[in-house]
């Protein structure tokens, strides 16, 4: 990552004394030494600040002249799965290295009243700039809105929003992400029959895309694929297994299964316990060690990648630019394709 800082950087020391990390964020000692102890009566918050200035004491990283980082917020769905909280992890080390302190707070999954309000609950924060993974929602469009009237600038990243006070997205091309999977399930199947597409509902659009995308395919170039069957297991491993599972034992013209989302564990379950996973093509989203497992025992076939660390990077400098009135313009994010036989040295992040 570039530097962001500037030509009149300082440069922190290696060694991260509680009077260098008290400085760095803005708060006193006994609060450092509170958090570095794990002592109980710090807020998350104030915790994530001085855990980052910490790293970026010890990492010897150019802090920028401004007399205190940029305080950004940034809302992830709680309970998504390991590459959610891995994309956290990573919005904290690019934090620290951009002259921002980052609060990560875990909202409910697919719940966009609960989303809504953590968004207008910024108000009188200190809370300089926000990301979120949007839902699709007149509530969040709504706090959006009140966000913008406070002077808040807010960016969506992994699945984006219609909004003309939204700064930016962060994220893949997803409907072409969706016809890569399209393209591949064409590829891989060549006897007639019908797919399912796993769904986690209506309120995300990156789930959207991908569903656009991935019929737009196999309507254009691959006829044998009758139909698309809409399985709907609500983001969930267990909604997916019953889904999928009840589709399979009902009907015996199931070539392939697409994921658009997480819970993959109930998508291979139910291939296991169907005795299919010889018979379906199952193509998904994102290498983790669940995945991976899936790929390498031959449960599923596909595995559409993204680099969440570069989603960190890319979202933490698209704010700092804007607060510092800074050009940013960010850089395609390649959509990866991980098989069982190019997994070696492929990393989640």
């Amino acid at each position: 990552m570039e530097n962001l800082s500037g030509s009149g950087d300082i440069h922190v020391p290696r060694r991260a004394t509680i009077s260098a990390i008290a400085k760095l964020a803005g708060v006193g000692t006994a609060t450092v030494d509170r958090v570095l102890n794990n002592r109980a009566h710090v807020g998350e918050s104030t915790r994530q600040r001085v855990i980052q200035a910490k790293r970026a004491i010890e990492a010897g990283t150019a802090i920028g002249s401004r007399p205190r980082p940029w305080r950004l917020k940034v809302f992830l769905p709680g309970e998504a799965g390991p590459s959610t909280d891995l994309l956290a992890d990573c919005l904290q080390d690019y934090g620290a290295r951009g002259n921002a302190t980052i609060e990560c707070v875990f909202t409910k999954k697919l719940e966009p009243a609960s989303l809504a309000r953590k968004l207008h609950a910024c108000a009188g924060q200190g809370v300089e700039a926000v990301a979120f993974q949007a839902l699709d929602d007149p509530r969040v469009h709504d706090a959006v809105e009140s966000l913008a009237r406070l002077n808040i600038p807010a960016l969506t990243i992994m699945s984006g929003l219609e909004h003309p006070a939204l700064i930016g997205y962060i994220g893949i091309n997803n409907r072409a992400a969706g016809r890569t999977a399209g393209y591949l399930m064409g590829r891989l199947t060549r006897q007639s029959g019908s797919v399912l597409v796993v769904t986690g509902g209506e309120l995300y659009r990156v789930h959207e895309d991908r569903e656009i995308g991935f019929r737009a395919c196999l309507r254009q170039d691959f006829p044998h694929i009758g139909e698309a069957i809409v399985v709907n297991g609500q983001d969930d491993a267990e909604g997916n297994y019953q889904g999928v599972r009840k589709a399979i034992s009902e009907r015996d013209d199931i070539i392939g299964i697409y994921n658009v989302g997480g819970g993959h564990q109930g998508v291979a379950r139910a291939l296991k316990d169907e005795d299919a996973a010889d018979e379906v093509v199952f193509i998904g989203h994102n290498l983790t060690s669940r995945t991976k497992s899936y790929l390498l025992d031959g449960t599923m076939d596909i595995v559409i990648h993204l680099n969440v660390r570069i989603v960190a990077e890319q979202t933490v400098e698209a704010l700092v630019s804007y607060l510092e009135k800074r050009d940013f313009k960010p850089r395609p994010i390649l959509t990866g394709v991980i098989t069982r036989e190019n997994i070696t040295g492929a990393t989640f992040a």
